[in-house]
């Protein structure tokens, strides 16, 4: 019985520092950028940041790719600000093919599963018609990473054929204001 208590006591304790946690944590999107550069095989319809409420906004992206494409690699970079944007901790090149396929990185892993249930790009090559990330926005319970406060750019530069094709880069910004835990 007593047991039953200490765990219970626990998981209250967990669940109200979760809740405080969170709301000391600002995490949303300040831009998005999307440029194809061959826009006879990539053509982007929708590329926008939605504001929802004050504290929350979310990216809305719809392309086409008009031809099948069987080859694609991804380049995944996080800049962090700084007298301008400067590389911070991530800098990876991968097979986007054989990672959805079996996610072998583990940062690409945290990034995909970030927004995997916001879009239909989740099954293997070869890659065509409407790709959409829709109704996506950031959640700090769902990051497993300590960032430490700043504005941050993630750069996304597709290769298909290995030739650049189009990029993806999302601007956000993480501030942790600790202060705000305790009432």
């Amino acid at each position: 019985m007593r047991s039953t208590f200490i765990v219970i006591g626990v998981f209250l304790l967990w669940i109200s520092i979760k809740l405080c946690y969170n709301e000391a944590v600002v995490f949303k999107f300040t831009n998005a950028v999307c440029q194809s550069y061959n826009e006879s095989w990539v053509h982007f319809n929708q590329c926008r940041l939605r504001a929802v409420n004050r504290n929350r906004n979310i990216l809305n992206i719809n392309g086409t790719i008009l031809h099948p494409v069987n080859d694609v690699y991804l380049h995944l970079q996080i800049l962090k600000r700084a007298n301008g944007y400067k590389p911070w901790l991530f800098n990876v090149s991968l097979d986007a093919c054989r990672f959805v396929k079996k996610a072998y990185n583990p940062f690409a892993k945290l990034i995909f599963s970030l927004f995997k249930e916001f879009s239909n790009f989740n099954h293997s090559c070869p890659y065509v018609g409407t790709q959409l990330v829709q109704g996506f926005y950031l959640r700090s319970e769902i990051l497993q990473l300590v960032f430490p406060s700043g504005d941050y750019l993630l750069a996304m530069t597709w290769y298909f054929d290995k030739k650049p094709q189009f990029i993806t880069n999302v601007y956000f910004v993480f501030t942790e204001d600790l202060s705000k835990t305790s009432d």
